[in-house]
């Protein structure tokens, strides 16, 4: 799929600019492919072995969003290319007997 433009209006790098990031989400619900889905949580996911987060989803796409190269990326994916990463346990709680 087609990247997403990041709006010219601001002089601002995206990754440190969060009006510049809502505006291209709000910009890429509007151009969803079908009724968008907006995920309550961002949700760690990979897409052709490159992490990222999913933002939303349709019936056939996520949109997906990932900071590389000192810019912030948005797009909409195919679904059957984006998968779920699985969150490692939590083991802060234990602790180490003495």
């Amino acid at each position: 799929m087609r990247e997403l433009p990041r709006p010219h209006t601001c002089p601002h790098s995206t990754v440190t600019c969060p009006a510049c990031r809502s505006e291209m989400r709000d910009e890429a619900l509007r151009q969803a492919p079908g009724r968008p889905i907006i995920l309550l949580r961002p949700a760690p996911v990979t897409v052709r072995s490159m992490p990222a987060n999913a933002l939303a989803y349709t019936v056939t796409d996520v949109l997906i969003e990932w900071d590389a190269e000192s810019d912030y990326h948005l797009r909409w994916e195919a679904s059957w290319l984006v998968h779920r990463v699985q969150a490692a346990p939590d083991d802060s709680h234990l602790q180490e007997a003495v």
